[in-house]
């Protein structure tokens, strides 16, 4: 059964592997940094998550 969502999920994590590869010339399955350097990194990935959701719901109107 097809899943557009899915589909558009697998898209995107083609084209940010490729991204990653090309910045940093590894995948992360490859990149051996400490645990602590990695949380760091998926801390500042959440960061930016949050701001690209402040940015939406102040599109949306969506002001508590």
């Amino acid at each position: 059964m097809s899943n557009p969502y899915w589909e558009n999920i697998c898209k995107l994590q083609d084209k940010q592997r490729a991204k990653g590869i090309e910045t940093y010339g590894q995948g992360l399955e490859d990149n051996h940094e400490p645990v602590l350097v990695r949380i760091h990194h998926i801390q500042e990935e959440l960061i930016d998550a949050l701001m690209y959701l402040e940015w939406l719901k102040d599109k949306l109107g969506g002001h508590e």
